[in-house]
């Protein structure tokens, strides 16, 4: 029997631990840890708190960055680092809007850094965490080719040379490794299918790889979050992610915080259920903003999702706004307002807040149906928004038993074979249909999915 006093065992704590613990088991969360955390005196808690999730059940996506440690190996090489502000930003940060300009001097400092830390960090995992609660606990960690990038290019006449953006993420690869219970690493650097390197951006990484998966949570753990945890923030701690207000609401210590709530942003309009940002430097913030009910950090919240449904004449004004930019580049053809209204008994919609993020329509021809005029909000190209609307009017075209249904498109033909459609002949075209020679003459490409 144990001496200690029954008090001293934090039952309630426990108590209301235990819900989110069930909570969490088997979902998967990407985690972004700054270079300069890696740094930092209160790196190896943080280990023992991860190592904690992992056990509990947690699947673990590490995503590092590591700008202090390269800019270390430039300045041991006499090298000056050099920055230019990315034009894909909205945010004011003027920090997290630079963009390293990583040219072929700077391609040894990067491949030194990139080792060191993926050292460092494999380490820190491997010590059996002698002299603390988890001790004797490990955790495997698996890094690789996972993150497949392309350049960035050249971009208001600087060449970014071997600084890259993300193309897509080997997610399959993740999963399998996720399901053998392993930890993954992801480094801020991508290869390109000719084995060049290239390096990123390590919030673009944790983003889009939370995306790619479709992750329970994304999580910065931020050096500028400390206010958050103290308490002495007077910020809101909640943002939905559907709200006009997300970023103006924050108060001015924590601005630095603008680039990461973006990407917040972006990751919860694109599947992702919740985003969280926590202090990295206070003990214990992650546990405690995963595991109570107050929590200690930010939370993005992604808000509910409509379903999609029949487009009625309310909807034409909201169409016609989302369709016109494709129409102005010459993707869609020219439709007024009028021409929706006659065709509106062949949409179908999502909306967010009011309005139209995305449309296509269903035209039947017998046992064979079109779609057409699938357009998605620019905000939401990311969040597969396109393929879910597709899978819906596919359901629909089965219900109403066609045996095909095809789409004519300029320039989404690899999209749609992506989607399981093959390239036809335009002379398979149904006969009812109108205006073939019309759209022919735009260089439409068929694709077609047999129903049955």
């Amino acid at each position: 029997m144990s001496d200690h006093n029954n008090n001293e065992f934090p039952l309630d704590w426990l108590r209301h631990t235990s819900p989110y613990i069930n909570t969490h088991r088997g979902k998967t969360f990407v985690i972004w840890l700054s270079g300069e955390l890696l740094n930092a005196g209160n790196f190896q808690h943080l280990v023992h708190d991860l190592t904690l999730l992992s056990h509990l059940g947690v699947r673990l996506i590490l995503v590092h960055g590591m700008r202090p440690q390269i800019d270390a190996e430039l300045a041991a090489q006499n090298i000056s680092p050099k920055f230019a502000r990315r034009n894909d930003s909205n945010t004011s940060d003027k920090d997290s809007n630079l963009v390293r300009i990583t040219g072929s001097d700077v391609l040894p400092a990067l491949k030194n850094a990139l080792g060191q830390v993926r050292s460092q960090i494999e380490s820190a995992f491997t010590t059996g965490l002698p002299n603390t609660p988890m001790s004797g606990a490990q955790v495997t960690l698996c890094s690789g080719n996972f993150v497949v990038a392309k350049p960035y290019g050249v971009r208001d006449g600087i060449d970014f040379s071997h600084t890259g953006e993300i193309r897509k993420v080997r997610v399959n690869t993740v999963k399998n490794l996720l399901d053998l219970g392993l930890v993954v690493l992801l480094s801020p650097v991508g290869y390109s299918p000719t084995g060049e390197i290239f390096n990123l951006h390590a919030e673009d990484v944790a983003t889009q790889t939370a995306i790619a998966l479709g992750a329970e949570k994304l999580i910065f753990l931020h050096e500028h979050a400390d206010a958050l945890a103290d308490g002495s923030s007077n910020s809101t701690r909640e943002i939905s992610a559907q709200s006009s207000a997300n970023a103006q609401i924050l108060s001015v210590e924590l601005k630095p915080l603008e680039f990461v709530i973006n990407n917040s942003l972006i990751a919860c309009r694109s599947g992702v259920k919740r985003c969280h940002i926590v202090s990295s430097k206070q003990d214990g913030a992650l546990l405690k903003e995963l595991f109570t009910r107050d929590g200690s950090g930010l939370l993005i919240d992604s808000g509910s999702y409509e379903t999609i449904r029949p487009a009625t004449t309310s909807d034409v004004a909201g169409i016609k706004e989302l369709i016109q930019p494709l129409i102005d580049d010459g993707i869609l053809r020219d439709r007024t307002e009028q021409d929706l209204e006659r065709e509106i008994q062949d949409f179908y919609i999502a909306e967010r807040d009011g309005s139209v993020i995305c449309c296509a329509s269903l035209t039947l021809y017998g046992s064979q149906a079109e779609l057409g005029c699938l357009a998605v909000h620019s905000d939401f190209r990311a969040s597969g928004k396109a393929a879910e609307i597709v899978q819906h009017l596919v359901r629909e075209a089965k219900r109403k038993n066609c045996q095909t249904i095809f789409a004519l498109t300029t320039r989404s033909g690899d999209w749609f074979q992506e989607q399981g459609f093959i390239p036809c002949q335009l002379s398979t075209l149904p006969e009812e249909r109108d205006n073939v020679t019309a759209r022919a003459n735009r260089g439409s490409k068929l694709f077609a999915l047999q129903l049955s």
